[in-house]
This record gives structure tokens, sequence and C-alpha cells, in this order.
């Protein structure tokens, strides 16, 4: 298989869906004194969803309504398609513990690390790292660690703003490779990738993504949406066909991946 292939596919899935789906807009509005606060990227977004209210994030306000706040609670979806780790602390952060002491109470909900991770996969380095080159894993090791320390600063400063009460949510990243037509199990990327996400021994990557996200959630008192292996098992019906999103059957899983993280 041509590796470019797949990752073609992603850069035109992309555009297409950007300039064709209708985008899910923020819903900004100060209607009561409650509040669930969201940063993240597309995903969180509601990219890949068919409708905006087939997208996890509404489908779980709807559900927080329901269930923590027993009643209407504003929404504020501050995830941003594309975004970094570095752009959402950036753009976001400060916006999100703003509306963390406007609302009491609140909920609040991260995501990211997907699109860090994008860039390298790309690149002609990437695999090299599959036969353990040892710059490649350096490189590699250093994007994570970049990563977890961005993360780990926001973290610390919504739990700080919002007090150890407030329910945290951080959601975990899946391999969207991993879908037939999108690389599949076999596919070398999609493979590094499921190394980059979870670890692996080799290449030595002892500590994922996505291992260093339950970490920082555990240290900052906060519950994990992980999606990982619901999306390992069954990627061709949960993954769109821009390679990237999860199609609406895909936010359900993270809708219920999300629920289960609620659940006492």
């Amino acid at each position: 298989m041509n590796i470019s292939q797949p990752l073609t596919g992603i850069a035109i899935g992309a555009m297409t869906l950007c300039a064709s789906f209708p985008l899910v807009t923020p819903v900004q509005a100060h209607d009561t004194g409650r509040g669930y606060i969201v940063m993240g990227d597309s995903i969180d977004y509601g990219m890949g969803a068919s409708a905006p209210d087939k997208a996890y994030v509404p489908q779980f306000h709807a559900y927080l309504e329901s269930t923590f706040f027993n009643q209407a609670a504003d929404l504020h979806n501050l995830a941003t398609p594309g975004a970094t780790a570095r752009d959402i602390k950036q753009d976001q952060l400060t916006q999100a513990r703003t509306e963390t002491i406007i609302h009491n109470p609140h909920v609040m909900s991260w995501g990211g690390g997907g699109n860090d991770l994008l860039n390298f996969i790309e690149s002609p380095e990437a695999a090299t790292c599959m036969k353990g080159n040892p710059s490649c894993l350096a490189r590699l090791n250093a994007l994570l660690n970049e990563f977890e320390q961005t993360a780990d600063h926001m973290l610390r400063e919504l739990r700080e703003t919002a007090g150890s009460d407030t329910p945290l949510y951080v959601r975990t990243q899946y391999n969207p490779l991993l879908k037939t037509t999108c690389g599949g199990p076999n596919f070398p990327l999609a493979q590094l990738a499921n190394a980059v996400l979870e670890g692996s021994p080799s290449p030595r990557l002892e500590r994922g993504m996505n291992d260093r996200i339950r970490e920082l959630a555990h240290k900052h008192g906060a519950k994990v949406i992980d999606t990982f292996l619901p999306f390992y098992l069954n990627p061709d019906a949960l993954i769109a066909d821009d390679c990237i999103h999860p199609n609406d059957a895909g936010h359900a899983v993270i809708l219920t991946a999300a629920k289960y993280a609620y659940a006492p």
C-alpha cells in the first residue's frame, strides 16, 4: 500500500468536511447560572457528525441537564477544529476559567492531543520509528513530553479556578488509521499510532499519549472519557470517511464513554 494514500485522504477529507458540514456553533449565551464548559479540538467541536445534535458534546450536555443539574444549563463549547494542545491553552483556557467563575454549579471537559500527533505522523521520519530509529523515537518522546506539560498546566489551572468539587472530564484519543479504508490494522503508520497513543515495547514508548492523559486525570481529580478501546475494536463502524473524525456512531460511543465516566 502506498502510505501517502490515507494521508492524502485525510487532508482532502478534512477540507471537504470543513467546506460542506454545517459546523456546530458554540453556544455562548448566559441564560442560567449553571454551565457545561468544553475545551478541545474538532472532535469536541462536533466534526464528523451529520448534524449538531448527533455530536457527543450537545448530547452529553443534555444528559448533564437531566442528571447533574436537574434543570437547564448553559453550554459553552470553546473547542476549535485543528487546535493543538498549545492552541487550546492559548485560545481557550482564559475563557474557560472565566466561565467557571460565572457559572455555579458547572461541569468541565477537556480534549486534545490528536492534532499534536498529526504533523508527526505525516512526516517522512515517522515510518522510521517502527524500525527503532533513535532520533525518531527521541523526537516523538519530546513531542509527548511537551504535550504532557501543556495539558498538565491547563488541567492544574482549571482545577485551581473551579475548585476541588467541580466535575472535570478528560478525553483520550482513538486511532482513526485503523479503519480499513484509512490504512487498516496492518498499515505501518496505524501501528505506530497505536504505540504513540497507548505505549509499546517496540518501538520503545513506555508511556503513550493516553497513558499520560490518564495519569494527569488522576493527578487533577478528573474522570476519563476513554475512547481508544471501543474505536480499536470497531474502527470501520465508528470512523468517518475523512479518516479523522468520528461519525454519528462514533460520537454515540464517545457519549457512552462520557456517561460511564459520569456514573458514581
